[in-house]
């Protein structure tokens, strides 16, 4: 592995073991709860990251422009992914396995070469690709975690994540 990319590679291992452990236990209910009729389920996120992940995926790969950035989305592969939670997310395995074996085999040259292929205009740091996956994974792992607070403390249960911390006021 190229020492100038280890950082990067430990940050998508570590945001990926922290989603995998924001999952564990989840009920059949807490996939599919909203705090809110027009708010986000877990479900929902999980077949968000599991599309993102493949467009990132081929942008490493291949320096396919990256959709939302500098492609149009394309909605009939958007559409043909299925709201099944279990095939989600281990399709998203998968795909992020595959992501961080690339970024392992990657040079700084090849990252900055497909990132510029991938971002085009949009480009900001020369290697936003391998930060920019580990960044949306990470937010949407905090998502998950306040989904699943929110579950349990409107369930009268105490909070999964954080709960022990003393800068939370009570």
């Amino acid at each position: 592995m190229d020492d100038a990319l280890r950082v990067v590679v430990e940050m998508n291992e570590t945001i990926w073991g922290r989603l995998k452990n924001a999952l564990e236990d989840l009920s059949a209910e807490e996939i599919h709860w909203r705090p809110l009729p027009q708010a986000n389920s877990i479900n929902v996120i999980i077949r968000h990251l599991r599309i993102e992940a493949q467009w990132h995926l081929d942008s490493l790969e291949s320096g396919a422009p990256l959709p939302t950035i500098a492609a149009p989305a394309p909605q009939a592969p958007i559409d043909a992914v299925p709201a099944n939670f279990e095939e989600n997310l281990k399709t998203l395995e998968e795909l992020y396995t595959r992501f961080v074996k690339i970024l392992r085999t990657a040079t700084l040259a090849s990252l900055q070469q497909q990132t510029a292929s991938a971002y085009g205009e949009a480009m900001g740091l020369p290697y936003l690709l391998s930060y920019h996956q580990s960044a949306h994974l990470a937010m949407h792992c905090g998502q998950i975690q306040m989904i699943r607070n929110l579950y349990r403390k409107t369930r009268g249960e105490p909070a999964r994540f954080f709960r022990e911390n003393p800068t939370y006021q009570k």
